[in-house]
């Protein structure tokens, strides 16, 4: 038989949060600007979506949400000579002969300078007992291959281009004027009643239960004080232009 509880629980009007409606929560939809709205990815995380439209998230370091690219360094096997005993296997048998040659088949090609060894790998020169002499760590660079650079600096210029594209379009949007906003005529016919009674008293005008009867603070009713004083003067030079055109005219 059901428990009390758990037959409450099921006529309640308040149904148990499930995994789908918690994904779509922790979405981001609600932007305030209508490039970014554009340009945003909701399969990035926040960090990445920001640094492909050219943005940085934080000043400081970053705490994840990028992935590096790990570098696979295939180790090299030699011999006691400083060949390799691998060889050509990884080349393909139908290339030219150009193709197949290696630093290594050079006479003057030295196995233990560290120009010539990987970096990551290093080389062991024994004596004839077998004990460890010396060892070489490898500062030669792991080159891609040219399609592979061509393939990324294409990538990475077309991703510059398109950033940059972002990027005017939010500078263009930003030297966009504000819109001013205007107070409702509730609150200029609010301030006016305080205004005729008080004028700059805002100590005053704090006490008053029946003209202010929010109980605003001296503080907020300087600001509002300052707005309303702007919303006057430019209906004041309107009202000045009207006339002034209303002259012309006649």
């Amino acid at each position: 038989m059901v428990s009390v509880r758990r037959r409450r629980a099921q006529k309640s009007s308040v149904r148990k949060v499930s995994r789908k409606s918690k994904d779509k929560f922790r979405k981001v939809s609600n932007f305030g600007n209508p490039v970014i709205a554009a340009h945003w990815d909701q399969k990035l995380t926040l960090s990445q979506n920001y640094a492909k439209l050219g943005l940085k998230y934080k000043l400081g370091r970053k705490a994840g949400g990028s992935e590096k690219k790990v570098k696979i360094i295939k180790p090299i096997k030699v011999d006691d000579d400083g060949e390799d005993l691998d060889g050509a296997q990884d080349l393909d048998m139908d290339e030219e002969e150009d193709e197949l040659k290696r630093p290594e088949d050079d006479p003057n090609f030295d196995p233990y300078d560290p120009a010539n060894i990987l970096e990551g790998t290093a080389k062991i020169i024994k004596d004839k007992d077998g004990k460890t002499e010396k060892i070489i760590f490898g500062t030669k660079k792991l080159n891609k291959d040219k399609d592979e650079e061509e393939e990324d600096k294409e990538e990475e210029d077309s991703q510059i281009e398109k950033t940059n594209m972002i990027i005017e379009q939010l500078e263009a949007r930003s030297h966009k004027a504000k819109k001013e906003r205007k107070m409702n005529e509730f609150d200029m016919e609010f301030l006016n009643r305080l205004n005729a009674k008080y004028g700059d008293d805002y100590e005053a005008m704090k006490w008053d239960k029946k003209l202010n009867p929010f109980q605003l603070s001296p503080g907020d009713l300087k600001k509002r004080f300052r707005s309303w004083c702007k919303q006057n003067q430019s209906e004041e030079y309107e009202e000045e232009d009207s006339v002034y055109a209303d002259a012309l005219d006649s």
